[in-house]
């Protein structure tokens, strides 16, 4: 409802410092709404106060005394209007929630009883997150800002009776987006928290915000203690609640950090004795058990949340990347118990939500290689890489998929691509080396099958596949030399002396027994297929057969006989003379 015969006017109060470059993008689309602007300049050496001037605000200097409560107040003490908007120079309001404002203005009280919440979205110390912060409140005697740093005008009010009404409102924070700006206004916080713990070492909030700035430096060790300090008051605990919700969330996330998962079990644990239902603190707890390796209870918590909206409060969460590891673990639990269905239910739900969904499709591409669905499986590992993570394992994986649908020269820039990035992944040499083999590119398949064995010797395949290619070469050395290795690495007789082809095909033919009794039915087709190479035999054509039955493969199998029957009628003359030699 409008106010009749009220019109509020509206004061915009900043504090700035060399902002020349932000104050006409934040300013400008907001003279629609405000009715004077307060500058307080804490010693620009920029054009700051030119352009602020020049935008219509009303500007004083203030010397800066590593205090930001005193320059806000300093801020309001001129403001002259019904009601304040606070806001820094990298603050920015997108037009529909101008319109916004401008609506919540002209409902704004006579009475200047009410301050209002407005979303904060903001990419800071926890990354990506979303928050409410009282933004406008009334003009009045006795209101003021509290705290040298992340000062809060919230007790202020409290005290005065002030009712808080939330809004939709949003304000983009663009401060922290550089990762060294964001490093150094933390350090810059932190030198600030840290002085004012010495004259006031029980003060709690600023253990808290300690806390939150040593966790977004990467110092979780230090975090902890200070969070400590706030978990373990029982007053806290008594008084304000939410206070002690917020810390302990943060001192259990903390524990997790560095690996103290029971330590932070056991903080969630006692949190949900008071606080049974809080969506956060479900999930976090769920994700910390899984990390704990005790899935069972990580997809009871789990599954309690999906009932449960992640909701915008007075905490600093990043409700996406929280959604996105809600479903990720939950995927993961499912995949444990091996529930395949609802875990690719889970990664699929979990797409949209945060940048680290190059997880989930990591995971999509490797259950639709094992399906054998596999334009899926390209097409989650191009959207993986697209993600931005070029990694070497998803350019193997990616490669594989390709050669399945028969896209060998994509499977081969997959593969080398893989390669450049880490040259000793070995799935991608012996896929590539096998690519190159079934195209019939001998050369460059012993090359990467010799540069998998540099890695590993104990590549059954590669040295079989070599052998193959070393007897299509006429290249009995290198033939024998890897007879001699399979032999041994199967514990078979070694003491023989070969006298011709026939001898060296019996060997290959026992290392294929030797195989085929581990198991081992593809690499002991291979063996059975050189041995049949070298010498032809109605026995060893009955055990490829009988392999490629069980393996479901039997046309590749008759092709594989009939090529090496060509072979060896092309080749007659050759294998014979070598045999004399």
């Amino acid at each position: 409802m409008k106010n009749k015969n009220f019109k509020a006017r509206l004061s915009l109060c900043m504090i700035v410092k060399n902002e020349a470059h932000n104050l006409e993008e934040l300013i400008k689309p907001l003279n629609c709404v405000l009715d004077e602007i307060i500058i307080i300049d804490t010693g620009s050496t920029d054009k700051t106060k030119e352009v602020a001037k020049g935008l219509g605000g009303k500007v004083f200097d203030f010397p800066w005394c590593n205090d930001f409560s005193s320059a806000r107040n300093e801020s309001i003490r001129y403001a002259t209007g019904d009601y304040i908007l606070w806001l820094d120079a990298d603050d920015r309001l997108e037009p529909c929630d101008i319109k916004k404002l401008e609506d919540l203005k002209r409902k704004f009280p006579k009475q200047r009883n009410q301050a209002y919440y407005f979303v904060i979205n903001s990419d800071g110390i926890d990354g990506n997150t979303q928050f409410l912060q009282l933004r406008v409140f009334p003009n009045i005697k006795g209101v003021k800002f509290e705290g040298r740093i992340h000062e809060q005008v919230y007790p202020s009010l409290t005290r005065l009776g002030i009712k808080f009404v939330r809004t939709d409102i949003t304000i983009h924070h663009t401060g922290y987006h550089d990762p060294d700006i964001s490093r150094e206004k933390s350090e810059r916080n932190l030198k600030i928290i840290l002085e004012g713990l010495k004259s006031d070492q029980e003060n709690l909030h600023l253990h808290y915000h300690a806390g939150r700035t040593l966790a977004g430096l990467n110092r979780h060790s230090e975090a902890i203690g200070h969070m400590e300090k706030i978990f373990e008051n029982k007053v806290i605990r008594q008084k304000d609640k939410q206070f002690f919700l917020t810390s302990g969330i943060l001192l259990g996330k903390y524990y997790s950090e560095v690996n103290l998962y029971d330590r932070a079990i056991s903080i969630f644990e006692d949190l949900k004795k008071d606080f049974e239902g809080v969506s956060l603190l479900h999930i976090l707890l769920g994700i910390t058990y899984y990390l704990a390796e005790d899935y069972k209870k990580a997809q009871e918590e789990l599954e309690k949340s999906p009932s449960m909206d992640l909701d915008v409060t007075l905490f600093p969460v990043n409700i996406k990347q929280i959604q996105f590891y809600k479903y990720y673990t939950l995927g993961q639990c499912y995949l444990k118990k091996g529930d395949v269905s609802y875990a690719k239910e889970m990664f699929l739900k979990s797409l949209n939500l945060h940048q680290d969904r190059y997880k989930s499709l990591e995971i999509l591409g490797m259950l639709s290689l094992r399906e054998q669905r596999y334009k899926d499986a390209v097409e989650f590992y191009k959207m993986a890489i697209d993600t931005g993570k070029h990694l070497d394992q998803n350019y193997s994986n990616l490669g594989l998929a390709l050669k399945k649908i028969g896209a060998l020269k994509e499977a081969e820039d997959a593969y080398k691509k893989s390669l450049e990035i880490n040259p000793e992944r070995i799935e991608a040499l012996t896929n590539l080396a096998h690519l190159y083999y079934e195209i019939k590119d001998y050369e460059k398949a012993s090359y990467f099958f010799n540069q998998a064995l540099a890695l590993d010797e104990g590549l059954m395949d590669a040295r079989i596949i070599l052998s193959e290619i070393y007897f299509r070469q006429y290249d009995i050395d290198n033939l024998v030399k890897h007879c001699d290795t399979l032999l041994e690495r199967l514990d078979l007789p070694r003491n023989l002396v070969i006298e011709s082809f026939e001898d060296l095909a019996c060997l290959y033919s026992k290392i294929g027994k030797a195989l085929y009794d581990k198991g081992l039915n593809g690499v002991s087709l291979m063996a059975y297929f050189v041995s049949f190479l070298i010498k032809p035999e109605q026995s060893i054509l009955e055990m490829i057969i009988e392999i490629g039955k069980l393996s479901g493969e039997l046309d590749k199998v008759f092709r594989m006989v009939e090529e090496a029957l060509n072979f060896h009628e092309n080749n007659n003359k050759n294998i014979g003379f070598l045999e004399k030699v």
